[in-house]
């Protein structure tokens, strides 16, 4: 069943609401914490909360809930986030935390909706670097919004109350969305679990995003140990984000004319010679350009692994649960690099990032090898 435009447009439009927060996590979370509304130890567990219930949701919705009346629960999950999100303005401590888990539900099913799309395009490794791209973009767009013109003004309540107003567009935007979608192809109807291929496929996938974040959360230090100012880190940060919109393009642009599989082996050689410019303290300007190499990559392999779940399983079933790998994985790498890294120095995070990312390498290989 082929979608038109309008409800493509729709579908895209509700999973980048549904993803914003992961772009806008270090300005809400932060003024949070100088408003002494959060400590800094609950910064990163509300941070960890609100990834753990989007990806969690968005998997299982993605095995259990039928691809029926997608409309209607689309536009009830956008008010729902709409209305938790707003029930932040003025919260402290733990009534954050909670608020932002249940906020991370309503996330995952709206995001939910947007895999749905992504995994029944006829070819859906473009559209997936298409939602990579403007996701990235919707993101850069939020949060210079926020810093410049809202946060100032009237401080972290403004920026909920202003994503409480994004999320009700986004339910509006639903309404125009479609209804539902035919039944994903399966010789087995749909029953019974993925195949070992596609399950190290997805172990992969969450492993390389560990890899991802664990690393990245430690840019400022890492920044430090090479010699650059705050605002040197800072403009590393913006560049960093603009590679990741230009590997989004080029992961739309490439899509589907590589098979996927030397693309994500090519991406980890890489990366790896990444981490070991990393390590060696490089200047400043070596290190900013490592960095966009990073970003570039990131946005670049995502739409790729989309791509690779469906050259491995064709029922495209185990498709719908790379967001959940993705956003999971996300989640896990932070969490333990603070476990290792803690007074041990921002290094330790480069060396947890290297075993993830060989952990990664070897499932690759593993999924390969099972087709």
């Amino acid at each position: 069943m082929q979608t038109s435009p309008r409800a493509t447009a729709a579908s895209l439009t509700v999973g980048i609401v549904a993803l914003l927060i992961a772009g806008l996590q270090p300005l809400v979370l932060g003024g949070l914490l100088r408003e002494a509304r959060l400590t800094e130890a609950e910064i990163g567990l509300t941070a960890m909360v609100e990834l753990l219930t989007l990806g969690l949701t968005c998997g299982v919705a993605a095995a259990r809930l039928k691809p029926e009346h997608i409309r209607l629960r689309l536009i009830l999950a956008a008010l729902a986030h709409a209305g938790v999100t707003l029930a932040g303005v003025g919260a402290t401590g733990l009534w954050i935390i909670a608020d932002r888990a249940a906020a991370g539900v309503f996330e995952g099913l709206m995001l939910w909706g947007t895999i749905n799309m992504i995994v029944r395009a006829h070819n859906p490794e473009r559209v997936a670097g298409v939602f990579a791209t403007t996701q990235t973009l919707g993101q850069l767009v939020a949060a210079s919004g926020l810093a410049l013109f809202i946060v100032p003004q009237f401080g972290v309540n403004g920026a909920l109350i202003a994503l409480t107003g994004l999320s009700v567009l986004a339910a509006l935007v639903a309404g125009v969305g479609p209804s539902r979608y035919d039944r994903l192809p399966s010789s087995s109807g749909g029953k019974g679990p993925i195949n070992a291929a596609a399950v190290a496929g997805l172990v992969s996938i969450f492993l390389f995003m560990a890899f991802i974040v664990a690393t990245w959360v430690y840019l400022e230090p890492l920044a430090a140990r090479s010699g650059l100012t705050p605002q040197a880190a800072g403009l590393t940060i913006s560049i960093a984000l603009g590679a990741q919109v230009a590997g989004g393009a080029a992961a739309t642009a490439l899509g589907g004319r590589w098979r996927s599989l030397p693309v994500l082996l090519g991406v980890v050689v890489i990366y790896a010679a990444v981490l070991l410019v990393l390590a060696s303290r490089p200047s400043p300007l070596v290190f900013m350009t490592a960095m966009a190499v990073f970003g570039f990559l990131w946005m670049f392999a995502l739409p790729i692994q989309t791509q690779r779940m469906i050259e491995i399983d064709p029922t495209r079933r185990a498709a719908l649960q790379v967001g959940a790998a993705q956003l999971l994985g996300s989640a896990f790498g932070p969490l333990c690099a603070a476990l290792l890294v803690q007074d041990t120095g921002s290094a330790q995070a480069l060396i947890l990032g290297g075993a993830f990312l060989g952990l990664s390498a070897s499932l690759l290989l593993v999924s390969a090898r099972k087709i």
